[in-house]
């Protein structure tokens, strides 16, 4: 798989934080009927950016609690939609400060962030995760 492949219509497939991890877990992040690029991502820069939470005693939202406590996509289904894009989007901004231990982490973490906001600037109400 190249960085960028085309898929039927507009549709681009970004596999860039994904090659090398081939057969490990894979998140794959689309917005329902758009031709947003589809994020193919290795868990393992999810869990850079998630691990450690803050134990404030507020509650988790977004993809912290869904990570930390297998729900969503990230419980049995493996499969989720949101609705509530600007929750996602909150929830990742409060790692924005972490040092992360890998060193495309950065990049993956912009690269949500922008994604979620693009989905948002256009319109788009649903998000599909899915763990492969």
């Amino acid at each position: 798989r190249s960085g960028w492949i085309m898929d039927t219509g507009k549709t681009i497939d970004n596999f860039k934080f994904y090659e090398g991890f081939e057969g490990e877990p894979e998140i794959v992040i689309k917005a329902e009927n758009s031709d947003m690029q589809i994020l193919h991502i290795w868990d393992g820069y999810f869990d850079d950016i998630l691990r450690e939470p803050k134990l404030d005693g507020n509650g988790w939202q977004g993809f912290t609690r869904d990570y930390h406590q297998c729900e969503g996509a990230f419980g049995d289904d493996s499969e989720a939609i949101i609705t509530d894009i600007n929750e996602y989007l909150s929830d990742l901004k409060s790692y924005q400060n972490r040092h992360f231990d890998y060193d495309d982490t950065k990049e993956v973490y912009d690269l949500l962030c922008s994604w979620l906001d693009n989905a948002i600037k256009n319109g788009f109400e649903r998000i599909s995760i899915k763990v492969v």
